[in-house]
């Protein structure tokens, strides 16, 4: 006759018995992961940097571009939504 701790699966055997432990490795992760995501944005920061240096009037024509497209956009919302009190 099995036991109860026979029908559970090895990845819940083995982990710890404590809370502490858990929230511990769990805090390790985050850390981890955390430094990893500044890394990159610091990289993508000095990719974005180097270009706006080097191409200054690209950028400038992005930039509009895009507050372009932004205001078309919230334009379009806002006179989208029908109007409740007859305004």
């Amino acid at each position: 006759m099995e036991s109860q701790f026979e029908k559970v699966p090895s990845s819940v055997q083995e982990m710890p018995q404590r809370p502490e432990d858990t929230l511990q490795a769990a805090r390790e992760r985050l850390n981890e992961t955390l430094a990893g995501v500044s890394e990159h944005a610091r990289t993508v920061a000095r990719y974005a940097d180097e270009t706006v240096h080097s191409n200054p009037w690209i950028s400038v024509g992005v930039g509009f571009g895009v507050g372009v497209l932004v205001g078309v956009l919230a334009t379009l919302a806002a006179s989208s939504r029908p109007r409740r009190w007859g305004l």
